[in-house]
Formats: C-alpha cells, structure tokens, sequence
C-alpha cells in the first residue's frame, strides 16, 4: 500500500504581508518622491496669489499633495491585485464587490492625482486645499485594509 502524499503544512503570512506592507509602501513613497522631482512646476497648478498653507509654500504643498496621492494609488493596485486573484480563485460574490469599490477608490485617487486634476480644469485652491489630513488618514485606512486583505 502506497502513502499518500501529505500536503506541506500551511505556514504563517504575517511576516510576510508585513515585509509586502513595508515594499509597497517604501515603493509608494518613492515613486512619489520621484514625480515630485520630475514633474516640472508648469504641469502642476499655478501658484500665483496665494501664501503658506501649512508653512509650506503652495509649490511644497502640491508636491506633498502628489507625494500622498501616489502612495494611494499604489497602495489601491495591491489591493486591486490582492481581491482580483481572490475573486479569479473563489469566484465570490463579496470579492466581486470589493473589487468594484477598490475600483471606484481607484478611480477617484487618479482623477484627485495633481497632474491629472491640472490637465482636466484650473485647480481652483480653496481654504482646504492643502489639508493633508484626508490623504493622510486615506492611506492608513488602506495600509490597515492591505496588512488585513494580506494575512
């Protein structure tokens, strides 16, 4: 009589969606970082006419705004990809969901990207531009919402 061959038992994920956490969000920072270097002054909004917003000039505060921005994004497409392969293997419903409003989450980070917003109207720069607070709180939402989705 042959054995049957057992299956490797599971092993844990938390290092390892920990170690995912911290590369997405060191490649989000990056990235950013990045565009916030290379992408000239004259693609963002114009700055005339207006002073500090945070003790940051409003150039400083656009490139923050885009540094936060990219994070979001890339933080969303992990997500996307981790509820895409979900839904490819189970085929549920509830995955089929998330993925629409990760989606529409999507969506909305790339239309608020500061190059995007500038190509598509003039930014109209409002008492609450600048508040970093939203994308700020956004992006831990997202980083709890992937170290969850990941374990």
């Amino acid at each position: 009589m042959t054995e049957q061959p057992q299956p490797p038992p599971p092993r844990p994920a938390g290092g390892i969606s920990k170690i995912w956490v911290l590369v997405v969000l060191a490649f989000g920072l990056l990235l950013g970082a990045f565009f916030a270097v290379t992408i000239p002054a004259a693609t963002l909004p114009p700055a005339e006419g207006f002073g500090r917003f945070f003790m940051l000039t409003v150039q400083r505060a656009l490139q923050l705004h885009l540094i936060l921005t990219t994070l979001e994004i890339v933080l969303l497409l992990s997500l996307v990809g981790i509820y895409l392969k979900t839904y490819l293997d189970t085929r549920a419903n509830f995955s089929m969901g998330l993925l629409i409003v990760l989606f529409a989450l999507l969506i909305h980070g790339v239309l608020s990207f500061p190059v995007a917003v500038n190509q598509i109207a003039p930014v109209l720069l409002g008492s609450g531009a600048f508040f970093p607070y939203p994308d700020i709180l956004t992006i831990i939402a997202y980083v709890i919402f992937l170290y969850l989705s990941l374990e």
